[in-house]
């Protein structure tokens, strides 16, 4: 299709389009005309929440980790199907949001003060016990947050599970339910079993060529080969370009007059306060009023740190004299921050009022950095330049790059039409790649079917500091692997099957009385461990008494017989806080199985 608008991009139409393209790009900008098109498909859409393929690709690689953490090095990414991870991943974020949806409903939130309460309390933001608030953020940046993006995600979280303990705290149980579940949990029973083991009839198993090709051609969808693409493409970048740049005298001193204020603007303070809140038994006018008397007994020599150990409602500071460290402009509330930043030195502002209640702030210390002088950072100002000069320029030499690209028919053409020169990758699948194909959004437009199978020019493919435009070079579709190739994992399915087969075909001949066994016998409650396969035990208590049964196990098959039931008398039983707390968090699974399952069926989901 593209292919086409390019060989008629020079008709009277075409030009007719394109000049209307670039008068609404003119009047509205790009994201207009992106819009007409609609952004790309969710993965899926719970309650009117889209879930992105972006979010889902962000989970399953999250999933890898996990298991690269486990296994180590004997991780294998072979080894598991992308597509059972995609669905798991899916799976997973349906649930998340399910759950944030249904909170929502609720009309349940976060309060502030509990959001800061519970910061506070993290062990991993505290130093010696008590919170550092420069330790905070420093964890949340390694971790790619912002404090805003960290209390957001922590209200999401809190609402959820509000949500949740509103069922499992409302949860509760009877004395007769306690009663009934101990006689249950106290029943005894006697099984005789006999397990037959696959392992042991393997020796017996005879596989034919016919065989092996029958199971061959019946499983080639666990042989397949992914499908792979090569791509050629030509490149630009910023590096290529900035250090061709010319500074200017005037550009360094308009870089300097920027880095002066940049030193200005990063000015720390570390100061102290006393929070005041406004309560049922404290009015706002009350407050302030305190607030106006406890600066008055500090103005009068009154211990700041004593006054805000006794008075102060934050919890997290009070104890420690109202310190909140060592701070940059932008991490307060702005009221708090317009008068922090309008103190001298050992100053204590007038009562301020927040969201928060009412401060009175003392700044404790400046501190001011040192201003270099120009010719000191000369190097450093001259590379700065030259970066915000290139970034420039690579945005119009992208502009270029894609207008040029958009009427070329050719790699070869875009790149003698840019001087460039085009590059190829080897063959790579839509999971994996190296080089250019290492990067997501390479990989995920090469394997669309008119990249792949038109071998069309792609858009511009923005990477950070480069571009490409790229076409397929080489397809390589997916197909079964030959049986040569995968004959002994055949073969050793394939044994497997048949010496299951031959399992359960000796245990049903056993469980119909045609075959004479020495059976083993076992007794235990349902909680116990009875020294027997976990499906065996199972069963056991699903049957009746003198009934019998053949179970698969994962050694092969098991026939289970019940021969006894001891059973207790609930009247027997009591009624310990011990059993009644097991009882309470029993119903209390049970509830939030139930409500989970009720969230999902009153939402709508669309994958």
């Amino acid at each position: 299709m593209l292919q086409t608008m390019r060989n008629n991009a020079q008709g009277m139409i075409a030009k007719v389009i394109v000049g209307f393209i670039i008068f609404v790009f003119a009047i509205w900008g790009v994201e207009s005309i992106v819009t007409l098109g609609g952004g790309p498909k969710p993965a899926a859409t719970v309650g009117g929440v889209d879930i992105s393929a972006e979010e889902v690709a962000r989970a399953v690689q999250q999933q890898k980790n996990e298991l690269r953490r486990q296994f180590g090095e004997q991780f294998d990414e072979n080894l598991f199907n992308d597509q059972m991870l995609r669905d798991s991943a899916l799976e997973q974020l349906i649930n998340q949001t399910v759950a944030k949806v249904q909170a929502d409903d609720m009309g349940l939130r976060a309060s502030t003060r509990l959001i800061d309460e519970m910061i506070i309390a993290t062990p991993a933001f505290q130093s010696d016990g008590v919170f550092d608030r420069e330790q905070f953020v420093n964890i949340l940046r390694i971790n790619g947050l912002t404090p805003l993006a960290y209390r957001a995600q922590l209200a999401e979280s809190l609402k959820v599970n509000q949500a949740r303990a509103a069922f499992i705290l409302s949860s509760f149980t009877t004395p007769l339910d306690v009663k009934l579940q101990q006689a249950l949990a106290n029943e005894q029973r006697t099984i005789s079993y006999y397990s037959v083991s696959a392992k042991d009839l393997t020796a017996s198993v005879e596989l034919t060529d016919e065989d092996v090709q029958a199971a061959y051609e019946a499983s080639l969808e666990n042989f397949m080969t992914p499908e792979s693409v090569a791509i050629r493409y030509v490149e630009i970048s910023r590096a290529s370009i900035e250090k061709d740049q010319d500074v200017t005298e005037d550009d360094l001193k308009l870089a300097y007059e920027d880095h002066v204020a940049k030193l200005a603007a990063a000015e720390e303070r570390s100061a102290s306060h006393i929070l005041l809140e406004i309560k049922d038994d404290r009015d706002e006018a009350q407050t302030l009023s305190l607030a106006s008397e406890l600066k008055a007994r500090i103005d009068a020599g009154e211990s700041f740190a004593a006054i805000a150990k006794e008075y102060s409602d934050d919890k997290g500071t009070a104890d420690v004299g109202g310190d909140l460290g060592i701070n940059l402009r932008g991490t307060f509330d702005p009221a708090f921050e317009d008068a922090l930043y309008t103190l001298n030195e050992g100053e204590v502002s007038a009562p301020v009022e927040t969201e928060y209640g009412v401060h009175l702030i003392r700044v404790d210390h400046i501190n001011v950095q040192e201003i270099p002088s120009q010719d000191a950072i000369r190097d450093e100002l001259a590379a700065q330049v030259r970066k915000e000069k290139a970034g420039f320029a690579f945005a119009e030499l992208t502009q270029e790059f894609s207008n040029t690209a958009f009427s070329a028919g050719s790699i070869n053409e875009l790149a003698d039409a840019m001087n460039l020169k085009p590059q190829e990758t080897g063959l790579f699948t839509m999971d994996k790649g190296e080089g250019v194909a290492a990067e997501e959004k390479v990989r995920r437009e090469a394997f669309t079917d008119n990249m792949k199978l038109d071998h069309e020019l792609s858009s511009v493919i923005d990477l950070d500091d480069r571009a490409i435009v790229f076409s397929v070079s080489d397809y390589q579709e997916s197909v079964a692997k030959p049986l040569a190739q995968v004959r002994v994992q055949v073969e050793a399915r394939l044994t497997r099957d048949k010496a299951l087969a031959a399992a359960n075909e000796k245990a049903q001949a056993i469980l119909a009385g045609d075959e004479s066994v020495e059976w083993k016998t076992a007794t235990g409650t349902v909680a116990q461990n009875m020294g027997v396969a976990r499906a065996v035990q199972q069963r056991a208590f699903t049957l009746a008494e003198g009934e019998a049964d053949v179970v698969g196990t994962p050694e092969g098959y098991s026939v289970v017989k019940l021969d006894n039931v001891d059973r207790k008398d609930w009247n027997d039983m009591e009624v310990t806080e011990e059993a009644a707390q097991a009882s309470r968090m029993q119903r209390s699974r049970e509830d939030m199985i139930s409500y989970q399952a009720w969230s999902k069926s009153v939402t709508d989901i669309a994958r």
